[in-house]
């Protein structure tokens, strides 16, 4: 029907556009909250029912986010910038009507993501052969936007562009979810785009999920794995990318020692004072990090930041109401269990797992597993 595509186009908007502007500063995100308002309210007013297991474990998690706000309170840390922490937690019930309200549907999240790379991809060529209209948006976006745009120097001397949005790793939920369907061209495309942005460890996840499902179908296959192996090894040890993707096993990247210092720092903060393990510091607060030696408010490690912010009681329900559509039995539906577990595991290398984009497809998870 032509309702059901204009309503399926409008979703592959809003998701793209939270993708391309996930900290809202191109105002594309403002497209995205109307299209979810919208239908949103429309699911309230056509079906107000709940899924009780959605309903119960929200309640649980979120009250548990209460110290750790009080501790924000407390240490006089402006309203305005609590809410920017606590927004996607409070928004989720609105996400769950919405994806009720839309019929939101894998598909648009597989379309958006492969809309998503192209752009990405264009902006990358556009950049490398100095076509005029790449450089006008690249700097545009340079200048409004969170991510990480310019030039990128590769260990091996190398420079090319750099086209990483907030928004990035989204993809890998986009990417995981075209697998349901063998949209192998998408899945291609969004592996290209993630090779250019660049996201070392996003592609390596989303290739090992890859993996993971072609030798499920047969065992047999495993005979193929050492040859597998020595192929990519070989394609990618020639490559800027691969020489960066390996470094992180070297020992080359200082990615690691990074991450390694934020947790020493965090772990002094509970050591220090304990109440902070319990309670946590509080969104919106600051703390010092030997990872880059500076004052931050949010760090790389999505589940450190939020053990840090919340304390650990809070940390427990949150991955509690997180996982339970994963573990659930009531619908096997491994691409959507997956692409929750993937994004999980890709959380430990950037502060993406409670974006507005995460808590959506969180939403849409209950929806999609305990609903149907």
């Amino acid at each position: 029907m032509v309702k059901d595509k204009i309503i399926n186009i409008l979703n592959i908007i809003g998701l793209t556009c939270l993708m391309l502007d996930s900290g809202g500063g191109l105002k594309l995100r403002n497209i995205s909250f109307l299209i979810i308002f919208l239908f949103a309210f429309y699911g309230i007013y056509k079906d107000r029912a709940c899924n009780k297991n959605f309903i119960n474990y929200y309640l649980i998690f979120i009250v548990t986010l209460v110290p750790g706000i009080w501790m924000s309170f407390a240490n006089s840390i402006p309203v305005l910038q609590i809410l920017n922490w606590v927004m996607s937690f409070a928004l989720i019930p609105l996400f769950y009507f919405y994806a009720k309200g839309s019929k939101l549907s894998q598909r648009s999240f597989v379309v958006a993501g492969f809309v998503f790379s192209i752009i990405v991809i264009a902006l990358f060529f556009g950049r490398l052969m100095n076509i005029g209209i790449a450089v006008v948006a690249n700097d545009y976006i340079t200048s409004h936007s969170d991510g990480f745009f310019g030039d990128k120097k590769f260990l091996s001397g190398g420079i090319l562009p750099n086209v990483y949005f907030q928004g990035t790793l989204s993809v890998i939920i986009c990417g995981c979810l075209s697998l349901n369907n063998k949209n192998y061209i998408i899945f291609f495309v969004i592996l290209v785009g993630l090779i250019l942005a660049p996201s070392r460890f996003g592609f390596l996840v989303l290739m090992l999920w890859a993996g993971f499902l072609f030798f499920k179908k047969s065992w047999r296959r495993l005979i193929y794995l050492p040859l597998i192996i020595v192929v990519c090894f070989v394609i990618l040890q020639n490559l800027d990318f691969g020489i960066e993707l390996f470094s992180v096993f070297t020992g080359e990247s200082d990615s690691l020692e990074i991450r390694n210092g934020h947790f020493l720092s965090i772990y002094n903060i509970f050591a220090n004072n304990p109440v902070f393990f319990l309670t946590g510091q509080g969104p919106g607060s600051i703390f010092y990090t030997f990872g880059i030696n500076s004052l931050t408010d949010n760090i790389e490690v999505s589940q450190l930041e939020y053990l840090r912010k919340y304390g650990i009681l809070s940390f427990v329900a949150f991955c509690l109401f997180y996982f339970m559509p994963v573990f659930s039995r009531l619908k096997s539906d491994i691409f959507i269990k997956g692409a929750l577990l993937l994004y999980f595991i890709v959380s430990f290398s950037n502060p993406v797992l409670f974006s507005v984009f995460s808590m959506l497809f969180l939403a849409f998870s209950y929806k999609e597993i305990f609903d149907n």
